[in-house]
């Protein structure tokens, strides 16, 4: 599950409520696909995490992923010091990172736990994004 850790600034992202498919957990990452959310896959920017369930009307509480905010969330596999700096993937379930590069989440931070550590970074904003 992605949690915020912390915030580069004193700001905090207000709750959207967007549409979205069946089956997104909490903390998980999304993307808008066809005007719906949906789980991001290994390597998609992340633009959203989910933040509660499914409401009756559709629609999901959502935050937007800022580059300013930290997230923490578990490794699937060891993600080691030299790994800080560097993007890794998300895992199947968008709710944590893998030890795979190419992905979008910076790590900034590492327990360098074995397998199930501690993981803290960033999502890169996507491409021709604003803000």
């Amino acid at each position: 599950m992605f949690s915020v850790y912390k915030r580069a600034i004193g700001d905090v992202e207000p709750f959207e409520f967007l549409p979205g498919a069946e089956g997104l957990a909490l903390g998980s990452a999304a993307k808008l696909a066809s005007g719906q959310l949906a789980k991001c896959d290994a390597a998609d920017t992340a633009e959203y995490i989910v933040q509660g369930p499914k409401r009756e009307d559709g629609c999901y509480p959502v935050i937007r992923v800022l580059p300013a905010t930290i997230f923490e969330t578990r490794a699937e596999a060891q993600i080691d010091a030299a790994k800080v700096g560097t993007d890794v993937q998300l895992n199947t379930t968008a709710d944590g990172v893998t030890a795979t590069g190419g992905g979008s989440f910076v790590v900034t931070e590492t327990d360098e736990a074995a397998s199930g550590g501690i993981v803290r970074g960033y999502f890169r904003a996507a491409a021709g994004a604003g803000g």
